[in-house]
């Protein structure tokens, strides 16, 4: 039996009136949404939908996004999630590339509108939905492998088209499976997924609904409905990217509106700023879980707990700076340019292997090849893991920095200006240099203007970082550049870097390293 028909099948004889998905008003229990995706999944047979085949769902996220998800499970058919604010011209050239046979969605979106080539079209809100989540379950026999694709996935991309990560029922049992195991998520818990459901992290409800757990919904998020919704849905855990953070910390009322149901609050998909956590710890007063994955390996495969998560003064390289240790199932190992493997606590690319790694990129084998061998997912991060497992960012690998053949973690640096306390964000990036090869720059967002800044940033990477990883200038501006996953856009800023520093003079050319 597939991963995603287990997992309903669980939760109807184990939890069955106890209630599943809340979205606003609306919700669903465990065995109403084990029926309604039952009979979904026979309307989608009815419609042409047919194992193997690959369906685009387009939406905000909302109850029937998730429903459509363990039909198509049901089936045996691929999902292929499309973020709601994708363009026509986006949607369109995902449906032709990644050969979808029919389209599930919104209406009013891209693709639901025009979908071309005969494409069917099923839109929620539709009495035709309706109808479809209420008809007579007859599904054929006979279970769907565990090697069946589930899910196409996009990965952001800065240049050229995103690729298609390939994720079997096999991929979502064994990251669910590391998860519960080190996590334990509990059916008594509430989890607030705020991020869109066509993203990677959509993954992490799945694990939730695993663990007999509620999972609430925003169809999109913003600060302030996310407040009300903790509050509404007395929602114990919720994933934020930093950013997300940030914004629900200047939330009007949030000092005012007193103590929440939250337990847990879980962060990743971006650095978070040490002052940022201190003051969220602060406002919120529950633990906080530090998440690391990649779509690649199947979702979140390394975490640091609430235990872990207290600063000591000189910890700065210990359990709290870390981004914790690989869930059960998981290993890492880091190598070197050469691809041999580094010694302990020497930086090197992480590799991860695990039973969760995707199957392949859609009907790309030179890229797959690149990145996947032997069961080893390349992760693109530089890092370090310690004697007792801890890992340790230090920044991509296609973002160091060669000044003088030294080689220059931006990480580092980076975590280094987060320590003082106007510094909001940074971003080291490297510029060319005819005599150094590249040397580093730093661009900061400060939360308060301090006349002094520079001086101080100069002084504190003095005190704490070699000369060679110094950075050459600072430079304060607005926002950091990011692009449509929300991440830093680094290669815009080294092209800004690049043509701001062209003939200017460095104080510091001159200083040896």
């Amino acid at each position: 039996m597939s991963w995603m028909t287990l997992l309903l099948e669980r939760g109807r004889q184990r939890y069955g009136e106890r209630i599943a998905i809340r979205d606003g008003e609306r919700h669903v229990t465990y065995a109403e949404l084990d029926r309604r995706t039952d009979s979904l999944a026979t309307a989608l047979l009815k419609l042409g939908v047919e194992r193997g085949h690959r369906v685009a769902v387009v939406s905000h996220n909302r109850l029937e996004v998730l429903e459509t998800y363990f039909a198509l499970g049901k089936v045996g058919a691929t999902a292929v999630p499309l973020h709601y604010g994708a363009v026509a011209e986006e949607v369109a050239a995902a449906v032709q590339r990644f050969e979808v046979s029919a389209i599930v969605g919104e209406a009013g979106l891209p693709g639901t509108a025009d979908p071309g080539a005969g494409r069917p079209v099923l839109l929620y809100d539709s009495d035709e939905y309706r109808r479809a989540v209420t008809c007579d379950a007859a599904l054929p026999p006979g279970d769907i492998p565990d090697d069946e694709l589930m899910f196409i996935l996009q990965t952001s991309a800065t240049t050229g088209r995103p690729k298609g990560v390939c994720v079997d029922h096999h991929s979502l049992r064994s990251v669910a499976l590391g998860y519960l195991t080190d996590v334990r998520p509990g059916p008594d818990q509430v989890f607030l997924h705020c991020g869109p459901l066509s993203h990677g992290a959509m993954v992490i409800p799945l694990i939730y609904l695993a663990a007999g757990a509620t999972v609430a919904l925003m169809r999109m998020f913003s600060p302030q409905e996310c407040l009300a919704a903790i509050r509404r849905d007395q929602v114990t855990h919720l994933f934020l990217v930093p950013d997300m953070l940030r914004f629900l910390l200047k939330t009007r009322g949030l000092s005012s509106a007193g103590p929440t149901t939250l337990q847990e609050l879980i962060y990743g998909a971006a650095p978070m700023p040490r002052q940022l956590l201190l003051d969220a710890q602060v406002s919120f007063g529950c633990g906080f879980r530090q998440l690391y994955g990649l779509t690649e390996a199947g979702g979140p495969v390394v975490t640091l707990p609430p235990a872990d998560h207290d600063y000591t003064p000189g910890e700065a390289r210990g359990r709290a700076a870390s981004i914790g240790r690989a869930t059960m199932g998981t290993v890492f190992r880091t190598l070197d340019d050469h691809e041999h493997p580094s010694p302990t606590g020497r930086t090197g690319e992480l590799w991860v292997r695990s039973p969760a790694v995707m199957r392949r990129y859609w009907k790309d084998p030179e890229a797959t090849a690149e990145v996947l061998r032997d069961g080893w997912i390349r992760t693109g991060d530089l890092g370090t893991v310690d004697e007792q497992g801890y890992i340790h960012l230090a920044g991509r690998v296609k973002d160091v920095i060669f000044r003088g053949g030294q080689k220059v973690y931006p990480a580092e640096i980076e975590q280094v200006l987060l320590g003082h306390p106007a510094v909001r964000e940074a971003c080291v990036v490297g510029v060319p240099s005819d005599e150094w090869g590249e040397l580093p720059v730093a661009y900061v967002v400060v939360s308060r203007q301090d006349t002094e800044l520079t001086a101080a940033l100069r002084d504190l990477a003095r005190r704490h970082l070699a000369r060679y990883k110094r950075p050459e200038e600072f430079r304060t501006i607005p926002e950091l550049p990011r692009n449509a996953a929300g991440k830093i856009d680094r290669r815009s800023l080294r092209e800004t870097a690049a043509g701001e520093s062209a003939g200017a003079a460095h104080p510091e050319l001159k200083e040896r390293i």
